[in-house]
């Protein structure tokens, strides 16, 4: 069987994150949404469709699949009672959650653009699951990470084996605390009490740093001195952090490495948080919060007190920057200036309330090839293209 991911209508929805990638590498628990759907499947997936504009880096170039055929939708999570029925699909059978199909079996395909358009009419029977996580929204991926890293835990680290922790540390209920080969620390406090602890290979946690479960900490990451982790946050490879962060999720590369408080957000790739910048997740009179809506082109009211900033990749900001509740930041952002900016900042913009300047394309692309060069990675011709299209684009 050949099981396809695909981006639904979810993809618009999940803006600003997903204007650089498809849904299915969406960060959340201890992997992607994708490794996730790989891990409960036991087998790779085999495509990804997804936006034509991200599709050279993302999706296949030939799509040569003629039988046997399981598309799912990226933006559901597997777990047990949904893997049971997609294996006992049959031809034109599928499966629902509200009103809204999360896969389909198919046993012929024309091309990508058939898969998208089936008429679902012909489909022989339906099957519906109970309960399962539905990922619609950018908030939607830290108010479920708290649940999705539990499950997580138990998963992927079913019959292996923790390594050792090494130095003078303060270990609270070590049988939560799964901890991965060459992790440096000392004088920290790993609390699982309230949540498991998963920390990946080459971690440095410095000196006076404390990790209050459940967290999940990404290879090659670094927590400097003194760093405060609370609960429901991911934090994924190749991250510098430091201050205090709180049920959020910071995808690979990006940077809050000094004081400052972040909560109730998510961090795209290759983003920077200047040295004191803080990020307010609730008003002052404790209402419910508005969000930037990028297919209305306003705010919305949402059901939710405490959202922070949802950030697109490489978007910065400079020291002591002050973010406002509800803040959606898009792509490749430079923020700075006096006073909180605006609670909507399109992709490109620079600087803050003073003026509506935007980046000129070839500095925006010499910012992203400097950041990741220092990484030792490649700014690809394919990354550049996938900027210069959002570029063109107008309030994104």
């Amino acid at each position: 069987m050949n099981f396809i991911l695909y981006d639904g209508v979810e993809w618009k929805k999940l803006f600003p994150i997903t204007l650089t990638r498809p849904v299915s590498e969406i960060i959340l628990g201890l992997c992607t949404i994708k490794e996730r759907w790989e891990k409960y499947m036991k087998k790779n997936v085999e495509d990804v469709i997804t936006q034509p504009f991200l599709s050279k880096k993302y999706s296949k170039e030939e799509f040569s699949f003629f039988d046997n055929i399981l598309l799912i939708n990226s933006s559901f999570l597997p777990n047990e009672e949904l893997i049971q029925i997609l294996f006992s699909l049959k031809e034109n059978e599928t499966i629902f959650f509200q009103e809204k199909m999360i896969a389909i079996k198919k046993n012929f395909f024309k091309g990508k653009e058939d898969i998208l358009s089936f008429p679902l009419k012909k489909c022989k029977k339906t099957y519906s699951v109970k309960e399962v996580i539905h990922i619609q929204s950018p908030w939607d991926i830290f108010i479920n990470n708290e649940t999705v890293l539990k499950k997580d835990f138990m998963f992927f680290t079913k019959g292996k084996k923790s390594f050792s922790l090494l130095g003078n540390n303060n270990i609270i209920c070590r049988d939560k605390i799964f901890l991965e080969e060459n992790i440096k620390t000392n004088n920290v406090v790993l609390n699982a009490k309230d949540g498991p602890i998963y920390i990946d290979k080459k971690v440095v946690i410095m000196e006076g740093s404390i990790i209050r479960g459940p967290v999940a900490i990404g290879k090659n990451t670094t927590l400097n001195i003194g760093s405060k982790i609370y609960g429901g946050t991911t934090i994924a490879s190749f991250c510098k952090i430091g201050g205090e962060i709180f049920n959020s999720v910071i995808f690979s590369y990006s940077n809050k490495g000094h004081d400052g408080f972040l909560g109730n957000s998510v961090l795209g790739e290759w983003c920077n948080l200047g040295a004191g910048t803080n990020i307010s997740n609730l008003r002052n009179d404790y209402r419910k919060v508005t969000v930037w809506n990028y297919e209305k082109k306003d705010f919305v009211p949402t059901n939710f007190q405490f959202i922070g900033v949802i950030m697109g990749d490489h978007s910065k900001s400079a020291i002591n920057s002050q973010f406002n509740t509800a803040t959606i930041v898009g792509v490749s952002n430079s923020i700075f200036g006096y006073g909180f900016p605006p609670r909507y900042i399109p992709s490109f913009s620079l600087g803050g309330i003073q003026s509506k300047k935007r980046i000129p394309f070839n500095k925006v692309c010499e910012t992203a090839e400097i950041m990741m060069n220092r990484r030792n990675v490649n700014f690809s011709f394919l990354d550049k293209k996938i900027l210069e299209y959002l570029y063109q684009l107008l309030d994104i």
